[in-house]
């Protein structure tokens, strides 16, 4: 059974550093739109960015990868430009959350419990 256990989180330990951080991608939308585009972002994407630009009433908003992110809020002359960033899959949506389930958990929880029951814990 530690055979098991250990070679599950072997490949649980393999498997996450293979992956590479997953961003909402789109230039240049209305405030309203919804960006629904997601990108694997390349190995010095490290930020998901979204920045918001605002002038005179109109809301442009574009959403990337980046490798490198300076926080920014400021307003100048009735332009109004912010941006954020973070390092998490998906966070730079604006949108109501879902929850998402990772299927390698999943896998994870099924093995761990499955060797217990075979066992007999």
């Amino acid at each position: 059974m530690r055979t098991v256990l250990l070679s599950l989180l072997a490949a649980a330990l393999c498997l996450h550093t293979a992956h590479s951080l997953q961003c909402y991608t789109c230039f240049e939308i209305e405030e309203k739109s919804i960006c629904s585009t997601i990108t694997h972002c390349s190995s010095d994407g490290q930020y998901c960015l979204t920045n918001v630009t605002s002038v005179s009433g109109k809301t442009v908003i574009t959403k990337q990868c980046v490798t490198v992110c300076t926080p920014v809020e400021t307003e100048n002359k009735g332009t109004k430009i912010s941006n954020s960033s973070f390092q998490t899959d998906l966070c730079n949506y604006n949108g109501a959350k879902s929850v998402r389930i990772s299927y390698l958990t999943l896998l994870i929880s099924v093995g761990f419990v499955s060797s217990l029951l075979r066992a007999g814990l």
